[in-house]
């Protein structure tokens, strides 16, 4: 039995730039709250049917007995429950996690474009494990230590610094630490492996590949090698870290996604529209 989801949804607020609604797919040890707090509202305002959700066991969904035993195809049955509830193909945005969960589920379905920001690459977390331990062992460790026990106050200076840039607000920054959860065990090990992705480049979307200048944890060749693997279009954003929907410069990333969607996405008659307007 498919636990219940935490689910927000957000109608346009301004002319409808496109009639593909967002769907946003958090990463690891976080849930819908760290799109809410920037990106539903922002794309929303632009013209998107906008719907963030937390996977099971994260955020305000169900199943959090059981998340450690959660496994990366769990997940992608929450967000094919997801999209089961839209008229029209989703354009999937997924960070970190979320973007390998994208990945997996376009391997059986459809999408009208998937943006995949900071994501774990379709080869796993194995050789971006590896360089971490070796270039960053003090980060590879407390890694490690965040999911054995939680945001422990201990961890916040060198994980806080490889999540957030050091220009954000303290006590902002505190705050979205303190929100984050251990992740599943199960779902860590199909990313180190046990669950390949197997998506061709010919049968993926129309898609975007989005990285952050200041990640420690995706670093850019991470980035660029898997644009190339699918012929994606690859934007590098400066002055930012990780959790980039929430920095300091987050909308820096979501101006850039708008930029790419309006150039590649955007209904025809909205085009022709603007353009008469124009």
């Amino acid at each position: 039995m498919r636990p219940e989801l935490e689910i927000f949804r957000r109608s346009p607020t301004g002319p409808r730039l496109c009639s593909h609604p967002i769907v946003l797919v958090h990463g690891a040890f976080t849930g819908a709250w760290c799109w809410n707090e920037h990106f539903l509202g922002y794309f929303a305002d632009m013209g998107f049917e906008t719907i963030s959700f937390s996977l099971r066991g994260h955020g305000g969904s169900g199943g959090r007995d059981f998340r450690s035993l959660a496994s990366i195809d769990d997940y992608v049955e929450d967000l094919e429950a997801v999209v089961a509830t839209l008229d029209q193909l989703p354009v999937l945005v997924g960070h970190s996690m979320g973007g390998y969960v994208i990945q997996k589920y376009l391997e059986k379905h459809p999408a009208r474009a998937a943006i995949l920001m900071a994501s774990v690459p379709p080869e796993g977390l194995l050789a971006s494990n590896a360089m971490m331990a070796f270039s960053q062992p003090d980060l590879f460790l407390q890694m490690f230590w965040l999911q054995a026990i939680g945001p422990h106050t201990l961890l916040r200076d060198r994980l806080g610094r490889a999540m957030l840039s050091p220009d954000i607000a303290s006590d902002e920054g505190m705050i979205y630490f303190g929100r984050l959860e251990t992740e599943s065990h199960r779902a860590l090990m199909d990313m180190a492996g046990a669950n390949p992705v197997f998506l061709s480049p010919l049968d993926a979307p129309p898609m975007l590949v989005v990285g952050a200048r200041n990640d420690e944890i995706v670093p850019s060749e991470i980035v660029h090698r898997m644009a190339t693997r699918y012929g994606a279009d690859c934007i590098m954003v400066d002055h930012i870290a990780h959790a980039m929907m929430l920095d300091t410069h987050w909308q820096k990333v979501a101006d850039a996604v708008l930029g790419w969607m309006e150039k590649n996405l955007a209904d025809k008659t909205e085009k022709s529209g603007k353009q008469s307007a124009a």
